[in-house]
């Protein structure tokens, strides 16, 4: 999921300034922190009442940041007195609040729509991440950030579903291009629909990597829930648990921020009683993802007081982590910088060998008339179609250079303590 930056609740982010700039914001971030680890316990109080008026501007800037300002007031509400939250502060939290719930409102009778249309077109989906965490894990939907709608449909019914989309909003794709997303994306182009922006998915984490998610076991154990009014599908807890942990740190490398650390700690609790952390930890090992698994759920845990049994965290990282490892991705995620930044390119996608970076070169570079078409669209019906493959190696180019110059500096400002590109080894190793 990407930031809306039409949205003026976000603050755009330099991620270079993020980290030189984080030790400046560490205190409130900390603050936030504490805010929203769930309890009023007396220790908690004291501190929190001892922030000034200009502390806790700082911490609704950070719960600005991290996308989490609604359920910040959520938890601030009932010790807004013990605490001595300024009025003026409590009062922004709450219009902000309640403009998302206008906004996700908004969004679920949009999606209604679609969903009934998929329903009546007969493609089964599962509502992934946002829209279902809002409306039934976390306590009301005013609570979380919806920027898009993921949904999942089996990968035989893409060129069905897209349709269904495509007739009802704005977009493109030609059906003989699904096949050539599926080899390497978890999700096609977006679509927008009345002013929704709608990612179709066939899966939950990109192909082009370490880990191997069974789709097919994810439909097996899915389960019915009520989604904007439609009875629709939903991952089962302990498959909603690992979707969120694949997709803050192996798909967006911990830079995402809190949002998705909250979303972790809401599901935990919401199912308590029902998740089978056998069949987490089963699943993690089988995917090969048990250290993004581990490591996720262990910043939950120790940041937002996550409900993760200690035996869980043992069985996915065997003789536990290594301390600097967990505190570089604690600043990754605080930061919102991540590791990606730091990792050199190729391995970030994936590629090992001398004949991993060729293949992966080229896919980059050739793409399909269609897919050539999203990026310049005069190419569609252009009879010099090499033109635009000149431009497209032009561009992976300046993609890889600006990358390099990128980790450069990052390097040279952490005097060559590559913490971060050794976070990314271990994670990417695929051990248990």
């Amino acid at each position: 999921m990407t930031t809306d930056r039409s949205d003026s609740s976000f603050i755009p982010l330099n991620r270079e300034r993020l980290r030189d700039d984080f030790r400046y914001q560490e205190r409130p971030t900390e603050w936030l922190l504490d805010c929203l680890r769930a309890g009023a316990g007396d220790k908690k109080t004291a501190r929190l009442g001892r922030l000034s008026e200009s502390d806790w501007r700082q911490v609704l800037d950070a719960a600005t940041r991290h996308a989490v300002t609604p359920l910040l007031y959520h938890r601030l509400k009932p010790l807004a007195s013990s605490c001595n939250v300024p009025l003026g502060v409590l009062q922004k939290l709450r219009v902000v609040c309640v403009a998302n719930a206008a906004r996700n409102m908004k969004t679920l009778h949009a999606l209604g729509e679609v969903l009934t249309a998929l329903q009546q077109a007969g493609v089964p989906v599962i509502v992934l991440k946002g829209a279902y965490l809002a409306e039934a894990v976390y306590p009301n939907i005013a609570l979380r950030w919806m920027v898009d709608v993921d949904l999942m449909v089996p990968s035989a019914e893409l060129p069905r579903a897209q349709a269904v989309l495509l007739d009802m909003g704005r977009g493109h794709q030609q059906p003989e291009e699904i096949e050539s997303y599926c080899r390497r994306e978890k999700h096609l182009p977006q679509v927008f629909i009345r002013g929704l922006r709608i990612e179709l998915h066939w899966t939950i984490a990109s192909p082009a990597g370490p880990v191997r998610v069974d789709a097919a076991g994810l439909w097996d154990r899915a389960h019915p829930a009520a989604i904007a009014g439609v009875e629709v599908l939903a991952l089962c807890p302990e498959d909603l648990l690992l979707h969120i942990c694949l997709h803050v740190c192996y798909q967006h490398g911990l830079e995402v921020g809190l949002r998705s650390f909250c979303d972790i700690a809401e599901t935990t609790h919401r199912f308590r009683d029902k998740m089978d952390w056998a069949q987490v930890v089963h699943s993690a090992r089988e995917w090969g993802a048990t250290r993004y698994v581990g490591l996720t759920l262990h910043l939950a845990r120790s940041m937002l007081g996550a409900g993760v049994p200690d035996d869980v965290l043992e069985r996915l990282v065997p003789g536990g982590l290594d301390q600097r490892l967990i505190e570089t991705a604690r600043q990754s995620v605080l930061a919102q910088t991540g590791y990606g930044p730091w990792v050199p390119l190729f391995r970030l996608r994936g590629a090992r060998s001398i004949a991993d970076r060729a293949k992966l070169s080229w896919r980059r570079v050739f793409l399909s008339r269609g897919e050539m078409a999203a990026i310049h669209p005069a190419s569609r019906e252009s009879k010099h179609l090499w033109f635009y493959y000149a431009l497209r190696v032009r561009d992976v180019i300046r993609n890889y250079w600006s990358h390099t110059v990128r980790r450069g500096r990052l390097m040279m400002r952490s005097r060559g303590r590559d913490w971060n590109a050794a976070l990314f080894n271990w994670l990417d190793s695929g051990k248990p």
